[in-house]
């Protein structure tokens, strides 16, 4: 991925320099000079400067500028009806325009140096620049002809050419004697009169590749000069040089075509990352419109069903855990399941899965009267868990994992919408612990504006895909409805989750049950984990997908919950990264502030939607603070594990159930107070 959006913003940045005016050029038309007392070719030799001058009688036109779609093939045809040879300094950005056109100048035996990369006087730019400029421009010519120039057309005054600097990189500086006039001159008598060399002298004459006038004056001189005896030549050839430039190597010619179709196609990736752009924006703003407003809507019903004067419901409950080396809070989790303030019986079975860190012994060491182990030898999360609910005596079920710590009255708020024979499972809402550090706090952040506002929007549309492993309450009968917990994918919560919406049952989701997790103190533990997850995801949206076409509860959960997720879950973070694209290019490449501005408002804006998931969800907007760090640095962490996870998707690779390393940072609950660590 680094390598991918760095490839993008070399492309944009190269567009960007080729089409960019360059900050010192001038009118076309405009440059001009005196000649040089040495001669039009200048080269240092150390602190020596010398020159050569054309022979006397002898005629080279220079053409500066090109090459010109329009007007070069003209000056072109010209120059061949005439028999004669004449030399091209072309501009880098155009050869990469044009570059069978400087295949065409070489093949008619025509001479062709370069005079910058882009329009303007090269002497006016720093020294870098005008290295990189003649780099790049030499990198054109490779990739258009396999060649590498050894002249260099001055286009200003000589005294202002750094000859000196352009001898030590092996160039021969070419001013012109005589200069053509500016191109709103239409008297061709007054342009040959200006270009015509004194009698018994040579010149270089410079002209520009570009305008009708310069093919109509370059007809003219060959005209009129030839009759009276000149010679037309290249300037190498004028001053007893050898002709043609040097053969480019493959490593040029190749960073000569990524150069070009950099500048080509810059435009066609501007106009994409445009579009991708809006449909990120068009994604952000229709996500938190619905934030403000299912969210809402969520919360009234909510307020609704809790006046209404309903009998409270008490049933009898039997928690599941599924251990799997868990030792480091297993008692904690124990402990507080325990201390229930639930009002019916509640029974915990603990399965160790093949644990070898003495999990069940720890568990077993406690003694409490309503805790009772299962070994068995390791199959997995989903085997424990099936394991787990064929054991359990009750017919309201609860999962949780043994890292998670609930509140004394969490399961007594859990089990209230099973009042309903309609539903078939209730989501609770998972905290983060141990959220002290700031890739705690991020986690924070990212549980409350992220999975628990979701839950509470797709709870008002009736399809919330996931019931966490954290904490869930399920009816037995609905369990047995989908054949238990499916092995399948890696996300075995949201798979489960989807077979018992689209098997008829109602998913609900209890913000008021609370539960406390332990989330991972490590980046590389992180991204192991939401690796984990997303890929499960994606195995469980491909494994439903039928749920798109069918009717009833099914399908809500697929034209919405599958859609919600296809859009949030998937497009949003691959697009993302495209955003940060483009504030950087706007800000460091392409000089347009307002990409910083927009920005700043999409910062803002994602600000606002935080503060209102932790106001609904009760929390303290102090985090808050820490929101534009995670928009710098964890953000990008998500992206990446949505790219891999895509890409291992793809490829139809099959991962394992991966643990999560635990640090014992689970919260403790004692009694009716609860201390997060």
């Amino acid at each position: 991925m680094l390598l991918g959006v760095g490839m993008l913003l070399g492309v944009l940045a190269f567009h960007a320099y080729a089409t960019a005016p360059s900050p010192s050029a001038r009118a076309l038309g405009q440059e001009r000079h005196t000649a040089s007392s040495l001669g039009p070719v200048l080269r240092s030799d150390g602190e020596q400067l010398r020159g050569r001058s054309m022979p006397p009688d002898t005629v080279a036109l220079a053409f500066y500028g090109g090459p010109d779609p329009v007007w070069t093939p003209r000056i072109l045809d010209v120059l061949a009806r005439h028999h004669a040879h004449a030399t091209f300094f072309v501009l880098g950005a155009r050869v990469n325009e044009h570059p069978e056109l400087v295949r065409r100048m070489i093949a008619e035996g025509h001479e062709v140096g370069i005079s910058g990369f882009r329009r303007g006087d090269p002497a006016a730019l720093p020294s870098w620049r005008r290295h990189l400029d003649r780099s790049f421009t030499q990198s054109a010519l490779a990739s258009a002809a396999g060649v590498q120039a050894r002249l260099f057309g001055a286009s200003g005054d000589p005294a202002d050419t750094p000859v000196a600097e352009l001898g030590r990189a092996g160039y021969l500086v070419v001013s012109p004697d005589l200069d053509g006039p500016d191109l709103a001159v239409e008297d061709l008598e007054q342009i040959v009169a200006v270009c015509t060399p004194t009698p018994g002298s040579g010149a270089v004459v410079r002209l520009h590749d570009a305008g009708s006038i310069s093919v109509d004056a370059t007809r003219q001189l060959l005209e009129t000069l030839g009759p009276q005896g000149f010679r037309f030549d290249t300037v190498a050839e004028g001053v007893g040089l050898p002709p043609g430039g040097r053969d480019a190597g493959v490593a040029a010619q190749i960073t000569g075509r990524v150069l070009g179709a950099s500048q080509l196609s810059g435009d066609a990736v501007i106009l994409v990352l445009d579009v991708l752009i809006a449909t990120v924006a068009a994604l952000a703003v229709l996500r938190m419109l619905m934030q403000l407003g299912l969210a809402h809507t969520a919360r009234r019903l909510r307020r609704e069903r809790a006046h209404q004067p309903l009998p409270r419901f008490a049933p009898a409950v039997s928690v599941i855990i599924p251990a799997y080396n868990e030792a480091a809070n297993i008692v904690s989790t124990v402990r507080s399941l325990a201390a229930h303030a639930h009002t019916a019986e509640v029974e915990v079975i603990v399965v160790d899965d093949g644990s070898t860190d003495r999990t069940a012994d720890l568990v077993e060491a406690q003694r409490l009267p309503c805790v009772r182990v299962i070994r068995q030898d390791n199959a997995g999360k989903p085997a424990a868990l099936n394991a787990g609910i064929n054991a359990a005596r009750h017919d309201v079920l609860v999962l949780v994992d043994g890292d998670t710590v609930f509140e004394p009255d969490t399961i007594g708020h859990l089990v209230q919408p099973l009042a309903d024979t309609r539903v078939g499972a209730v989501s609770g809402n998972t905290k983060v612990g141990n959220r002290r550090g700031l890739l705690g706090r991020w986690q924070h952040l990212e549980y409350c504006a992220g999975a628990n506002l979701d839950r509470q929007i797709l709870d008002s549309l009736q399809c919330i895909p996931t019931v966490p492993g954290a904490i869930g309450a399920f009816r037995r009968e609905a369990l047995v409805d989908v054949g238990g917990v499916s092995a399948d994918t890696l996300a075995e919560d949201t798979d489960l989750t989807i077979a018992i919406t689209r098997a008829g049952w109602r998913v609900t989701y209890e913000p008021a049950a609370r539960a406390w997790t332990e989330a991972p103190t490590t980046l590389r533990g992180l991204y192991r984990q939401r690796y984990r997850w997303s890929y499960g995801t994606f195995q469980a949206m491909w494994k439903h997908r039928r749920a798109l076409v069918e009717r009833g509860p099914a399908g809500h959960m697929g034209r919405r919950g599958l859609t919600y997720l296809l859009l949030f879950q998937l497009l949003l973070p691959l697009l993302a990264p495209l955003m940060d694209v483009y504030v950087i290019y706007g800000m460091a490449i392409a000089d347009a502030p307002r990409a910083a501005l927009i920005w700043l408002l999409f910062l803002a804006a994602q600000t606002a939607g935080a503060g209102y998931a932790m106001r609904l969800d009760g929390e303290s907007l102090r985090p808050l603070w820490t929101l534009p760090l995670q928009q710098l640095a964890y953000r990008q962490l998500t992206y990446l594990v949505v790219v891999q996870s895509l890409v291992t998707a793809l490829q139809g690779t099959q991962l394992r159930w991966q643990s999560v390393r635990r640090n014992g940072l689970a919260p403790r609950v004692d009694g009716r107070r609860q201390e997060v660590g």
